[in-house]
């Protein structure tokens, strides 16, 4: 891991890891970071090195990944899933709200687009360890826009994953009938009802009999 602290830096300011693989790159983000007004140290880690011993010695505010590297948003879920604390901020990504969408999933604290200079980046990164979420208001909209239409996608297929059975199941489960109480309405085994009900949890990719039925409803 690379280290590189600006002399001038007042000893509480701003620091911050950057997890880029290309190094002749990150030794170049490191530089003009590192110039900025504020910005404390800048250390740099390659997503082969260990990350999260990286992240435990540098102690940063802010972990700044470019999501577009390959890897990196599995990299991010992961370290987000053992440092669950972590605050990192994405940088250099398209504005598109899947992508967008894709990288708050993996548990970014927010991003700026690839259009972004090296202050706006460092005035994000100021957000982020403040514990504010960075989005550029004119995503916001798209962004929505994005998650509404996947949910109502994914409640259009309804209708075609679901046998007449199975929907018939999922009525009752959603007016709140046990697996007996439904095996008794129906005149079908107790057996024969669970198999019903694990199979639509499978095939709706969900976990709980009411995360289904919510999905019905929709």
């Amino acid at each position: 891991m690379d280290r590189h602290i600006h002399p001038a830096a007042a000893p509480d300011g701003l620091r911050l890891l950057l997890v880029c693989r290309v190094r002749l790159y990150s030794k170049a983000l490191c530089d003009l970071l590192q110039a900025e007004s504020g910005v404390a140290a800048v250390e740099a880690a390659s997503p082969e090195d260990d990350i999260v011993g990286a992240v435990d010695a540098a102690a940063p505010d802010v972990t700044l990944v470019d999501p577009g590297q390959a890897g990196m948003l599995a990299l991010v879920a992961e370290l987000v899933r053992m440092r669950p604390k972590v605050r990192m901020l994405g940088f250099g990504i398209d504005d598109a709200p899947a992508a967008v969408a894709a990288c708050a999933t993996a548990g970014l604290w927010g991003y700026v687009p690839n259009t972004a200079s090296i202050a706006e980046l460092v005035a994000a990164a100021r957000e982020v360890a403040l514990g504010r979420i960075v989005c550029p208001a004119a995503m916001a909209g798209g962004l929505f826009r994005h998650l509404r239409d996947t949910s109502l996608g994914a409640a259009a297929d309804l209708g075609v994953e679901l046998t007449q059975r199975q929907r018939q199941i999922m009525q009752l489960v959603g007016d709140g009938l046990s697996n007996k109480e439904i095996a008794g309405r129906l005149s079908l085994g107790l057996s024969t009802v669970k198999n019903h009900v694990h199979e639509i949890l499978g095939r709706l990719h969900v976990t709980s009999r009411s995360a289904a039925a919510a999905q019905l409803r929709r």
